[in-house]
């Protein structure tokens, strides 16, 4: 079995991971997010994701260099919450997250993630994403404010999590419901079947 890096801290994908069966090891990726889609803002919101996946395992290759033998798969992720063609970050504080919740209030948004593995014993990569179509319920004030309480939206794209408290804001979904997590599982394991096959 070949040595899989994940270049993502994320629980969430991390729990994702192990679900389906994947062994890997975490490095951190260090990319500054904030500043890679505020340089990418002319991109199409698909090449967005894929380009800042790309960012994130190619910044944890360079950033841990004697920490890989050049046999690894690494695998990097990003997700982005799109509302009215606008992109709702993580939010920057308790303010910043009611904000967040009130202006995906009773709308549908789009949840992109992008996918990027790159095996460098092959020096191949394989690139994709997934997007998932999300309808919020109609978000009182209150409602919001409790929540944000909990702490659980402040380092969440769109400042809600479905795979917890955050569920109770979503009316539906039409699409892959781990890729509003944050890691489209059957979309990442047809990219990377084919590159462990026979490895």
């Amino acid at each position: 079995m070949r040595n899989i890096i994940l270049a993502s801290e994320s629980k969430r994908r991390q729990r994702l991971l192990k679900d389906a069966g994947i062994k890997f090891q975490v490095l951190n990726s260090n990319l500054d997010e904030t500043a890679a889609i505020k340089n990418l803002t002319n991109k199409r919101k698909n090449d967005l994701v894929k380009i800042l996946a790309i960012l994130k395992a190619t910044s944890a290759i360079l950033t841990n260099p004697g920490k890989l033998n050049g046999d690894e798969i690494i695998l990097g992720f990003d997700t982005i919450v799109v509302c009215k063609n606008k992109i709702i970050n993580k939010p920057k504080n308790k303010k910043d997250a009611l904000s967040k919740l009130t202006f995906l209030s009773n709308k549908k948004h789009d949840v992109y993630t992008g996918i990027a593995i790159l095996d460098l014993k092959k020096k191949k990569a394989v690139v994709g994403y997934e997007r998932t179509a999300v309808k919020m319920k109609q978000i009182k004030k209150k409602e919001a404010l409790d929540y944000i309480k909990t702490k659980e939206p402040m380092d969440k794209a769109g400042a809600y999590a479905i795979q917890g408290i955050g569920k109770k804001f979503v009316k539906g979904i039409s699409g892959d419901y781990s890729n509003v997590v944050g890691l489209p599982v059957k979309k990442f394991l047809s990219l990377l079947k084919p590159l462990v096959k026979g490895a």
